[in-house]
């Protein structure tokens, strides 16, 4: 349009939007500075291809919009503030709250969870802390809609909970549930997600997959059924449990679990059949096992009962005894030889 504007002899228009309207929040500098020079080189190339004259000197300027800082929370243990904005998009990272504790410390995830206890569970992943923040954003007038990026897995479990009290202050409208993504090489499946508040009226139409929808519920589906509203079945009391938790590297492949089977009986004159078992989940019971064991010593043996089985054990204190020594939990540090939640029950 300005191209063709200036064909007909008008004058070239001014421009009121460029990169200074972009603001970002990025905790890694070098990620920082990469996301400011792409910003300015797609500034250079929407210049060129609408007529505008490109400036030369410097060619790229400093881009402060964009900070280099944490996005949750600030050294002192206070709530990160993020600036005001039209529309919050982002790519959080993935992190899911079992490893979280590892890669980001005990002292920094007890104290996010604080923070942040009011809006995120405790057992959410670390990429529901960016969908509370926005929600939080939306609510107080800061900003006017969210699309995000998160694993598929914010659907279910306690990450759901998030979603739950976006779609009870407002609205999802955009969604794709379900769409397969690379990270660092590892092909991974991922939820995007645009939400906002509720239009004038109450009424709005929204798009699951592309199409047209009259409501999304917080599971990222649009049946006439929502199924997040689903109570659970007193008959399943007792029958029903929640799966094994190992907290530790306790699996093993299928071939190197033969060869222990066939070692000659251990010290106790047990075999390590006792504590070597397949390892299956419903994917696998679904498609092709992929040949993998666990070692398990069950609810209540000793270490000393443990220790006899000598390759098993040998490879659990070489796999696990580390890292459990170092975990908050008083349980899953004094029996690390044990998976953390066995579920003896079951």
């Amino acid at each position: 349009m300005q191209l063709e504007a200036e064909a007909l002899g008008l004058a070239p228009g001014l421009r009121f939007i460029g990169p200074q309207n972009v603001k970002g929040i990025e905790i890694n500098p070098y990620a920082a500075e990469l996301a400011r020079v792409s910003v300015w080189i797609g500034e250079i190339q929407w210049m060129q291809r609408n007529g505008f004259a490109v400036s030369t000197n410097p060619i790229l300027k400093p881009l402060d919009t964009i900070e280099c800082r944490d996005a949750l929370m600030n050294s002192d243990r206070t709530e990160s503030e993020w600036p005001k904005a039209d529309v919050i998009v982002g790519n959080p990272p993935f992190l899911g709250a079992n490893l979280m504790l590892d890669r980001l410390g005990d002292d920094y995830v007890d104290s996010l969870r604080q923070l942040y206890r009011n809006r995120v569970p405790g057992g959410a992943d670390l990429v529901c802390y960016w969908f509370a923040k926005s929600a939080q954003e939306l609510a107080e007038g800061r900003a006017n809609g969210t699309g995000l990026v998160a694993t598929n897995s914010i659907r279910d479990g306690s990450n759901r909970t998030v979603l739950d009290r976006i779609v009870q202050q407002g609205t999802i409208f955009d969604t794709w549930p379900d769409e397969p993504w690379i990270l660092d090489g590892a092909a991974v499946r991922v939820s995007q997600i645009c939400f906002g508040s509720l239009p004038v009226g109450g009424k709005h139409v929204s798009k699951l997959n592309g199409q047209s929808v009259s409501h999304i519920h917080a599971d990222l589906t649009a049946d006439r059924f929502d199924l997040t509203q689903a109570a659970g079945l007193a008959g399943n009391s007792g029958v029903t449990f929640r799966e094994n938790t190992k907290a530790g590297a306790f699996d093993l492949c299928g071939e190197l679990a033969r060869e222990w089977l066939q070692l000659p009986a251990n010290p106790n004159g047990r075999t390590n059949a006792d504590v070597l078992k397949p390892l299956v989940n419903a994917a696998n019971l679904m498609g092709r096992s992929p040949d993998r064991w666990i070692i398990d010593f069950g609810s209540s043996m000793s270490e000393l009962e443990a220790a006899l089985y000598e390759a098993p054990f040998a490879q659990v204190v070489d796999k696990v005894l580390l890292k459990r020594k170092q975990n908050k939990d008083k349980s899953r540090r004094e029996n690390w030889w044990l998976h953390a939640r066995p579920r003896a029950v079951m």
